[in-house]
């Protein structure tokens, strides 16, 4: 409550994703359940869920962007076009255009134009609020990323069932709007530097150059390492979000997708809430033994015969996990310069997630071959490789808390203060 008070820009950025971010979740369920309803295919809903986790592959070449130009004045610009292009769902239903084709082509496109905000925002956290408060920030924006999710994708389901899917396109596009005038009252420190005298020529340069400097950054860093355990963790959940709507109708319908789906932000949020309570321990050891718990609940979730104590099971075992994630990216903030912080933040996103549509692809296609059980079974050891793999790497493995990262002794400069302007 502190940090609220005291920091008004920490608080409109809070704000602005909250809001964002409740439309999103009412946003995904419908969308998912819609191609579902209008293609009564699980291949359709992997193809969905692919189409919408491509995008995030993407995220690398919007770092450069960001590192170079005004952030607030890229945010506001991205979600006016994502409402523009949710709006045409309702508006094709009104006209008794729908189909699964015109779903399938927006939701691509408003998952692109959604990569702007996690590495803009993340970027932005180091900047507004002092170091000793970056696993505060974080475990707050985790909230608000995820914490919408926790009511809105748990009835989401019911939603979608009283009100209609089309229904709930209609109050994101209206979200999207709020958060525009958030994002609008924001006054940043902006250290970008400014390409108005340069030519288009020379932008290209920069970005390709901007571009191969965060590649390096990353991939010859202990950031590279890390991410190799996100391939195979996060292509398991892609296969996993993809037969859920499968999974959730042998379970009871609509409801229950909507409660397996709101487990998985239960979880993360209860971890990402008690990250603070975890700052001074050693990340490494961190990784090791809650990736391994999550594990074991997951498998207990799937051998649970009440349907109820799965979905308790299961957002459980995603508690340690989401706490991970907290204090894994305040120990990249603390370690990357700020110059190079939305290459840095961008690059990690499109690593972690690259793998992501595949799995949706594959997870889809297998749940029509061996149904939804075995893909949640199945799906559970991209947890226990995750674990497995930071046991077996000495680097990580001894990782410090964030606190007490050095950069220097992870293939970082110290930081350089930029120079500070208002936007």
């Amino acid at each position: 409550m502190k940090l609220f008070l005291e920091n008004k820009n920490f608080c409109l950025l809070f704000s602005a994703r909250l809001i964002t971010n409740v439309g999103d979740s009412m946003y995904f369920i419908a969308a998912m359940w819609l191609v579902y309803q209008l293609s009564g295919s699980s291949f359709y809903s992997g193809l969905a869920g692919f189409l919408t986790m491509l995008p995030r592959a993407l995220q690398f070449i919007i770092g450069p962007i960001l590192d170079r130009y005004s952030i607030k004045r890229l945010l506001i610009a991205t979600q006016a076009a994502q409402a523009f292009f949710l709006l045409i769902i309702p508006i094709a239903a009104w006209f008794n255009l729908l189909s699964v084709n015109l779903v399938l082509i927006i939701m691509p496109l408003v998952s692109f134009l959604n990569q702007f905000s996690f590495p803009a925002e993340s970027a932005l956290i180091p900047q507004i609020v002092e170091k000793q408060q970056l696993v505060q920030a974080n475990g707050l924006m985790t909230f608000a990323y995820q914490g919408t999710e926790t009511v809105f994708q748990a009835i989401g389901g019911l939603l979608v069932m009283i009100l209609g899917a089309v229904s709930l396109y209609s109050a994101d596009v209206m979200t999207f709007l709020i958060a525009i005038l958030l994002f609008a009252s924001l006054i940043l420190p902006n250290h970008n530097v400014s390409q108005k005298n340069s030519s288009m020529q020379m932008q290209i340069h920069r970005y390709f150059s901007d571009l191969q400097e965060g590649f390096q950054i990353v991939v010859h860093s202990v950031i590279g390492k890390m991410m190799v355990a996100s391939l195979v963790t996060n292509f398991a959940l892609g296969a996993l979000i993809s037969s859920l709507p499968a999974y959730g109708a042998t379970l009871g319908g609509s409801g229950m997708y909507g409660l397996l789906m709101g487990a998985m932000a239960i979880g993360s949020l209860i971890g990402a809430l008690i990250a603070k309570r975890f700052e001074n321990k050693p990340i490494g050891k961190m990784l090791i033994g809650g990736y391994f718990i999550g594990f074991c609940l997951w498998m207990a979730a799937v051998l649970s015969p009440n349907p109820l104590l799965t979905v308790v099971l299961f957002a459980t075992s995603m508690i340690a996990p989401g706490c991970n994630n907290v204090l894994n990216f305040t120990l990249i903030q603390s370690i990357v310069p700020r110059t190079m912080l939305a290459r840095a933040m961008s690059l990690v996103a499109s690593m972690a997630t690259c793998i992501m549509p595949l799995g949706s692809l594959v997870g889809g296609s297998l749940t029509s071959l061996f149904g939804p059980k075995i893909i949640f079974f199945v799906s559970s050891f991209g947890f226990l490789f995750y674990s497995l793999y930071v046991l077996t790497m000495p680097i990580l493995r001894h990782l410090p808390s964030a606190g007490n990262a050095d950069p220097e002794n992870y293939g970082f400069p110290g930081e350089v203060n930029p120079i500070q302007e208002q936007v």
